[in-house]
């Protein structure tokens, strides 16, 4: 062993003993211990003799070594026959490879101290070539692609392809073992060291064709382009052959199997860096130069519902820049063609439930093809939602769409109390999927009015089936539409849970001071802003212009009802009690809205009928006589015209009232009180009277009503933009307005430039000198 301090060493005799070990190393050779250790001291010893080291000279003759014996490789090799050439090629890499690892350790000292720069020798010493210096398991390596890869690579890489292309042909000619092995070394011979070292400053990169890391400039220059060739040749034939004997459908089943095989080929044979670039190129040759052809039976599919084939479709053209665009627009139509399909004609009693399920159905069914064919591309979602959109707002020739009012009925008829009330553990579930069409409708200020006025009526009746029920779907429209929107159906909530309190505190203070009722009264006290109620009022023909207005007016009024004598000392004394707590407030009675029970004690059996106020006055007028004209309740009750007819017609329909014709009711029609009335139930309710295109009214009451409010809301939006911004160009101003209005409403572009010429008359805003452009007055 040597001393660690420099001494004189002779070169000639240290290097014979060091290329004896050299050579066996690289041909892995056994080298006994002790040799390997005089081996490694006699480097140190060279590196750093006196007075002269030799590390350039010591460099070099491995340089020479490994040269001389890949010449001796290359000759055995130019020996090989076609069908041996990679395996021996393979054989001779696989001993040099390894062997290469060896020496470069045993070479440590110099790799490390006068290669990769932990010394300069150039500041002490001139002999060095000017040439930059690899570390020993770089030289060698480097050797072999300049000596052995470079002068064979044509042989080597045009058996590699036959090899694989007699794979793809299902024949197997060569291991794949060592296919992979022969391509790999063409990865390995710059990779060597690469996860161990980093870089230094000597070190310069200089490949970077076509975007390739340095490390696998080689694999892709031998052999990757000439791979690439050969693969582009084969798979054009492959799908001219394929396109010009299958039918659509297998030809994209075909495909895909093609690329998966292909892949997987890859994936035994390449390096990782050509994967994606392999799978790219077969789905260009394959796919995308005949994307048009499959296009063309897109919409054949789509209206066909070929699952499996959309399926395949989808998998192929996801992958390609817009591919989707054609089975998206196909798939979009189809979606809403079937909607408009199913709710186009819908007839009788029940076309809410028959609307809102038949949406469901297209809904659910789509919903399942997205997730099963499109694996829940988010695309097709959005092409789904946009054309459920289109068909739950479609107008079917209207002004407005239906769908607001459906979808409002609907879930009314589910919690509104009825014979055939639907189970409470179904209820939730299909509350909940109304909310899947809620979340459709554009105009969301218009179901908000309907499902309001549902809401106050269930609940001044106590007709909801579940107040639990009644909460949760507040909650989730709330959910879907934010706090805004259901804070007035939250209200009306709380306003049926306090007058509950406030009518037991009543009775126990009309108890504390000795007072009692003929009955028993519930009061329900309700703010006039949140419940889309109607105050009772007047109207007199003779004092209206006879214009389409007063009509109109005329049919939104609410008729003044009057109140039996008995029922006004019970209202006096509400009043009275609630006026000491609540001062400053006014209370209007909607007394049109009230119901009463009534017992009936002329008859053999018991009956207590629940009725309105109307009702109530015409039965009283039979308290003291058994018949009465037509005309003569009319002047008792106040209760004249279409009203009167409908009203009494509900009383003569249950039995209470007997005439001659209930179809032809005049003035001096007689009305008699049958004493042999007689019903099933002891307890039941007199229906409402039905007048004649309630619903048609009604619903263009709530339209005209939104039409108002929205111009309110419009106005106070384009305010209160204006007031934040200062000055803005009218296109801001539009596309602020739709994307704050949107929630509750889609707004038209005129609607908005009338409301903006509005607020210009008002002085709220003003035109600048530029035409376009607004700007907020103080």
């Amino acid at each position: 062993m040597y001393a660690l301090c420099p001494t004189s060493v002779d070169f000639g005799k240290k290097w014979d003993e060091l290329e004896h070990s050299v050579l066996r190393i690289m041909r892995l050779e056994s080298i006994k211990p002790r040799q390997w250790d005089y081996n490694f001291s006699d480097i140190y010893a060279l590196c750093v003799a006196v007075p002269d080291p030799y590390p350039d000279k010591l460099y070099d003759s491995v340089k020479k070594c490994l040269e001389m014996h890949v010449d001796g490789l290359y000759d055995a090799l130019a020996k090989s026959t076609p069908d041996n050439l990679l395996n021996d090629y393979y054989r001779l890499w696989t001993v040099f490879f390894s062997g290469t690892q060896y020496l470069h350790n045993l070479f440590g000292y110099l790799n490390k101290h006068h290669i990769s720069g932990g010394f300069n020798l150039d500041d002490d010493y001139t002999s060095l070539e000017s040439e930059k210096k690899l570390e020993i398991g770089s030289l060698a390596l480097h050797i072999w692609h300049e000596k052995l890869i470079k002068p064979n690579q044509q042989r080597i890489v045009d058996e590699i392809l036959t090899a694989i292309l007699n794979d793809r042909k299902g024949q197997q000619t060569q291991s794949v073992d060592v296919v992979h092995g022969v391509i790999q070394s063409f990865v390995q011979v710059e990779e060597f060291g690469k996860e161990k070292t980093k870089p230094t400053s000597r070190i310069e990169l200089s490949f970077n064709d076509l975007n390739r890391a340095p490390e696998v400039q080689v694999y892709h220059t031998v052999f990757e382009t000439k791979f690439l060739d050969a693969t582009t040749e084969y798979y054009a034939q492959v799908a001219s052959e394929l396109l010009s004997r299958l039918k659509i459908s297998e030809y994209m089943e075909r495909v895909i199997r093609l690329i998966d095989e292909e892949d997987g080929r890859s994936r035994r044979y390449l390096h990782t860096a050509s994967y994606t670039t392999v799978r790219k190129l077969c789905t260009e040759l394959m796919v995308d130069k005949h994307k048009d052809r499959l296009n063309a039976v897109c919409a054949e599919m789509v209206n066909n519902e070929q699952a499996t084939d959309l399926r395949n479709m989808y998998q192929l053209m996801r992958v390609l820049p817009g591919g989707l665009n054609t089975m998206l627009k196909e798939f979009e139509a189809y979606v809403k063609k079937t909607g408009l399909e199913a709710i186009a004609s819908l007839t009788g009693d029940n076309v809410p439930a028959q609307f809102v399920q038949n949406v469901l159905k297209v809904h659910t069914k789509f919903t399942k093809m997205v997730s099963d064919v499109f694996s829940d591309d988010g695309d097709f979602v959005g092409a789904l939602d946009k054309a459920l959109q289109a068909v739950v707002n479609d107008k079917d020739g209207a002004k407005t769409s239906r769908a607001s009012e459906r979808l409002s009925r609907y879930i009314d008829s589910l919690l509104r109390k009825t014979k055939t009330s639907v189970l409470e553990t179904d209820l939730d579930s299909m509350l909940s999927n109304t909310i899947i069409i809620f979340r459709y409708i554009e105009d969301k200020d218009v179901f908000q009015k309907f499902y309001s006025k549902m809401l106050s009526s269930r609940l001044i009746l106590s007709a909801s089936q579940s107040m639990d029920s009644e909460e949760s779907m507040i909650a989730k429209l709330k959910q879907a539409c934010g706090y805004e929107f259901t804070s007035k159906l939250s209200r009306m909530f709380t306003d049926v849970g306090l007058s509950r309190d406030l009518t037991e505190r009543f009775h126990k203070d009309l108890e504390s001071k000795g007072t009692k009722l003929d009955m028993h009264m519930n009061i329900l006290v309700l703010q006039a802003g949140a419940w889309p109620l109607q105050a009772p009022s007047a109207f007199n023909n003779n004092n209206e212009a006879n214009t389409s207005q007063a009509r109109s007016s005329n049919q939104n009024q609410v008729p003044v009802v009057s109140i039996p004598p008995e029922f006004q000392t019970c209202v006096d004394h509400f009043e009275k009690f609630y006026s000491v707590s609540h001062t400053g407030r006014k209370l209007t009675w909607l007394y049109h809205m009230a119901s009463v029970e009534v017992k009936l004690t002329y008859l053999d059996k018991p009956y207590t009928i629940t009725m309105s106020i109307q009702q109530l006055s015409i039965l009283n007028c039979f308290a003291s006589t058994d018949s009465m004209s037509v005309g003569r309740i009319a002047e008792i009750t106040g209760i004249s015209g279409d009203l009167l007819v409908k009203t009494l017609r509900t009383i003569i329909d249950t039995g209470i009232l007997s005439v001659s014709s209930k179809d032809d009711l005049q003035t001096e029609t007689p009305v008699t009180l049958n004493q042999n009335m007689s019903n099933k139930r002891l307890k039941f309710k007199l229906p409402a009277p039905q007048m004649q295109k309630q619903v048609e009214k009604e619903s263009e009451q709530v339209n005209n009503t939104v039409q108002q409010d929205r111009k309110y809301y419009m106005e106070c939006t384009i305010v209160r933009i204006m007031k934040t911004r200062k000055v803005l160009k009218h296109t801001q101003l539009v596309n602020e307005v739709i994307e704050q209005t949107k929630a509750r409403f889609t707004p038209d572009v005129n609607f908005i430039k009338k409301n903006i010429e509005a607020l210009i008359e008002k002085m709220y805003i003003q035109r600048t000198d530029q035409n376009d452009e607004y700007q907020y007055l103080a």
